[in-house]
């Protein structure tokens, strides 16, 4: 790892200023995460993963970078998406841009997850996603910090042979850390630090008022999607069509761009209308609409806590009429946490408050830049000066 201080000064020099002179490439358009990967010269694999519960889970790897043999062993870092998204998340902005490519580039050994349920990862040892549907996606992002991360983590670290490995994650990918360092927290042990970004847990300063107004009716959306058999996410194919073709044009592109700053904050500067095709290529993906519902009961209940089932199931299940808070002080592992002020979804002042919250706080970074919101730590036209660049600095500490 000697060469990594080295390489960040010429990464941080390359970038900057990069969106006025490196073009986007739209040659991933259409293509999945593998092809993509394999598009641009790099070396991809594909691992199958199965949990203690039955879920068979495929995540990518990229061993190393593209003018590396892979000889020496580098350390291994695993990269978790959000919500109805999937490993495209971080290969979608290309070599420049995307944060799995620079990481395999400056030495890592790149591992890129698939929750249960999203397209990538949707068998099972005994449940089939069709037929068994209500019982497969009885899950909320709860089983996946349970149970996928751990079981991602020992494959990872059997097939690496380290002793531990580099978390990032975004959104949901960083409520599934949480998860899994306060329920399982030997295996906070494993994981040298975390660098969250846009990290969700107590949600008490939402302010959007569709958001409000969903999570104010959160058990009677339940209730209505249980009796009409809304379990996942589906027409995923329908919907992303529909997004490329009507969002990648000149006129409608502000329509769209409007619809979805509703939610996640305006930032028209960071937002190149020339990536709508290639992110509509892979988003969204299947997820259990529970995934969503767990949100909206924080937002609602104020707390950062378990799945509520209703006080009876409750106290079936936790052996307690409200379900557990999860305990964020058990959480040994050094944690980076990355946030935005114009995110909508992620209120800046909730990050703060879980920061302060931590017991290990590695690095507290408010992006530099005010519009900065949710989409932008994947998918902003700088975000590597804006962000990726102080993500890795501070990796390389660990």
């Amino acid at each position: 790892m000697s060469l990594l201080p080295a390489t960040l000064v010429i990464l941080t020099t390359f970038h900057h200023g990069l969106s006025s002179v490196v073009p986007f490439d739209d040659s991933d358009v259409g293509l999945n995460t593998v092809q993509m990967i394999e598009n641009h010269g790099y070396p991809c694999e594909s691992h199958t993963i199965t949990t203690e519960d039955g879920y068979i889970l495929v995540y990518h790897r990229i061993p190393h970078g593209k003018n590396d043999d892979g000889s020496i062993q580098k350390p291994p870092v695993l990269l978790m998406h959000g919500t109805f998204s999937s490993s495209a998340d971080y290969v979608s902005m290309g070599p420049d841009r995307s944060l799995a490519y620079l990481l395999a580039d400056i030495g890592y050994d790149v591992w890129i997850g698939n929750a249960r349920g999203n397209e990538w990862s949707r068998n099972h040892t005994t449940l089939d996603v069709v037929k068994d549907a209500e019982e497969y996606f009885d899950f909320s992002w709860h089983e996946i910090g349970y149970y996928d991360l751990p079981a991602a983590i020992d494959h990872i670290l059997s097939v690496n042979g380290g002793d531990g490995l580099h978390y990032v994650g975004h959104s949901q990918g960083t409520t599934v850390f949480m998860v899994l360092t306060t329920t399982r927290p030997e295996y906070s042990d494993k994981i040298k630090l975390a660098s969250l970004m846009g990290p969700p847990a107590a949600m008490t300063h939402q302010s959007n008022p569709i958001i409000l107004e969903l999570a104010k009716y959160i058990f009677e959306i339940e209730a209505l999607f249980k009796k009409y058999k809304f379990y996942e996410l589906t027409y995923v194919k329908e919907i992303r069509e529909f997004a490329a073709s009507y969002c990648a044009q000149p006129g409608s592109f502000e329509i769209c761009e409007g619809i979805i700053f509703e939610f996640i904050g305006a930032d028209a500067p960071q937002l190149d209308i020339n990536i709508v095709p290639v992110l509509f290529s892979n988003m969204p993906t299947n997820s259990a609409w529970k995934q969503l519902f767990h949100y909206l009961q924080e937002i609602k209940s104020g707390e950062f806590c378990q799945y509520d089932h209703g006080s009876e199931k409750n106290l079936e299940i936790y052996g307690s009429a409200r379900p557990p808070v999860y305990d964020l002080s058990k959480i040994s592992t050094p944690v980076a946490a990355y946030y935005g002020k114009n995110d909508v979804l992620v209120n800046y002042t909730d990050v703060q408050i879980f920061i302060s919250d931590l017991p290990t706080v590695a690095n507290d970074y408010l992006v530099p830049f005010d519009l900065f919101n949710h989409f932008d730590f994947m998918y902003a036209t700088d975000v590597v000066d804006l962000l990726y660049v102080e993500l890795i600095k501070v990796m390389q500490q660990y």
